[in-house]
């Protein structure tokens, strides 16, 4: 058998020789590349026609999906072969196949069609379960371990050991950020082909162009008190600058604090930060003997700079809480896919669903990578520094 034959267990189930060759041409054996656009590059898609705009996503989508689909497959140490990471392989795989057919039936003049609105919606309907099958993925990974190796195996302590650990983790890092261009490109068509020419510039396709952090910041405590108070009967306030993050954001400093940015990713980025920290200062109250609303727990500090000369070179938020810390050694696993500082975790894969319809406030592990990479995908980044007992601090670059 030829190595790529191995390499493709997926692949080469669907539809011979034909889909395979396609698929590794699109993917970039043929030096295709999958080009991650920047907030420039979607507002400077609101001057192209519809149909422009169609043929340059159906393109994205014929490299993004293949990308996809040969990145699963070729995930190292088996990682491939989970039976949720096989289906998911399966379905972009299955996509692929539509997009061409697609093209092959209809055309270029067929792109700006509802028919073709209805494939590109359906593909990403069919796609918003992702993160969680291939978290399903990462537990039915560790169970074949296991099996093998013995029930103590912690993989996210055998990254240092075991370089292949951190090959599935730059893989998977690599596979989300295709994912993301293609989510983000399909919303962004859609939204910018059925918006009315005259209607107002708030909203160019998926891009808000007056984006306001601490707004935003704001509106994820709300999401993550409610969820502290389900789950423990109290949670922590937030400050910005010393100030009610509910009075900052009406002050005229929040107000200068605009640019433009795809507000949900920057939405999902502050709610996992905000669970975690209040996760953890809920947890230090606790330890210290406080329970319920009787708890005394340290607010949540954001700080951002307030001169616009230094906000426009530096784009920064910093959240510091005063919750349990970490320790170096579990700081060096923060933004692994495989761990977790969350005990009540699933702990097989046949729980992840049911775990997941909770809304939990953290358990899967994937909350730090995954915000990683969506502030990365816009030059960004996320940094960590944390002293156990004493609290953790968040950079967020924007």
């Amino acid at each position: 058998m030829p190595p790529s034959a191995r390499r493709l267990p997926v692949l080469a189930q669907h539809g011979g020789r034909c889909i395979l060759t396609a698929l590794a041409d699109f993917a970039g054996s043929a030096g295709k590349e999958m080009e991650k656009r920047s907030v420039p590059d979607l507002l400077q898609m609101a001057d192209l026609t519809s149909q422009e705009r169609s043929i340059l996503l159906h393109e994205t989508l014929k490299v993004g999906l293949a990308r996809c689909a040969v990145r699963l497959s070729e995930m190292p140490f088996g990682f491939c072969n989970a039976p949720s990471i096989r289906r998911v392989t399966s379905t972009y795989v299955q996509d692929f196949r539509q997009v061409l057919e697609f093209e092959h039936r209809h055309g270029m003049a067929g792109f700006e069609g509802e028919d073709y609105h209805a494939v590109t919606r359906d593909i990403f309907n069919r796609h918003r379960g992702t993160m969680l099958d291939v978290a399903r993925g990462v537990f039915e990974f560790n169970e074949e371990l296991n099996k093998v190796f013995g029930k103590d195996l912690e993989l996210a302590e055998l990254r240092g050991d075991l370089p292949v650990i951190q090959d599935v983790e730059t893989s998977l890092d690599a596979f989300f950020t295709d994912r993301l261009t293609l989510r983000l490109l399909i919303s962004h068509v859609h939204n910018l082909n059925q918006k009315p020419a005259d209607d107002n510039r708030d909203m160019v396709g998926v891009v808000t162009v007056n984006t306001q952090p601490i707004a935003i910041l704001s509106r994820a405590h709300v999401a993550a008190r409610f969820m502290c108070m389900r789950d423990f009967d109290a949670a922590p306030n937030l400050q910005v600058n010393g100030v009610p993050h509910d009075e900052y954001i009406l002050s005229e400093a929040s107000r200068q604090h605009q640019f433009p940015y795809v507000h949900t990713h920057l939405f999902y980025i502050f709610l996992e930060l905000l669970k975690n920290a209040a996760r953890a200062s809920i947890e230090r109250a606790m330890a210290e003997g406080g329970t319920g609303r009787d708890m005394v727990i340290p607010s949540l500090r954001v700080i951002v700079p307030e001169d616009q000369q230094m906000w426009k070179r530096e784009r920064s938020v910093k959240l510091a809480d005063r919750g349990t810390g970490m320790t170096r050694q579990v700081l060096s696993k923060a933004f692994c896919y495989f761990y977790s500082s969350v005990k009540a975790r699933p702990t097989v894969a046949e729980e992840v669903g049911d775990f997941d319809r909770q809304v939990p406030l953290a358990g899967f592990g994937f909350g730090l990578p995954i915000s990683r990479v969506m502030a990365r995908y816009f030059q960004g980044d996320i940094d960590l520094n944390s002293i156990p007992g004493k609290g953790t601090d968040v950079y967020v670059y924007l």
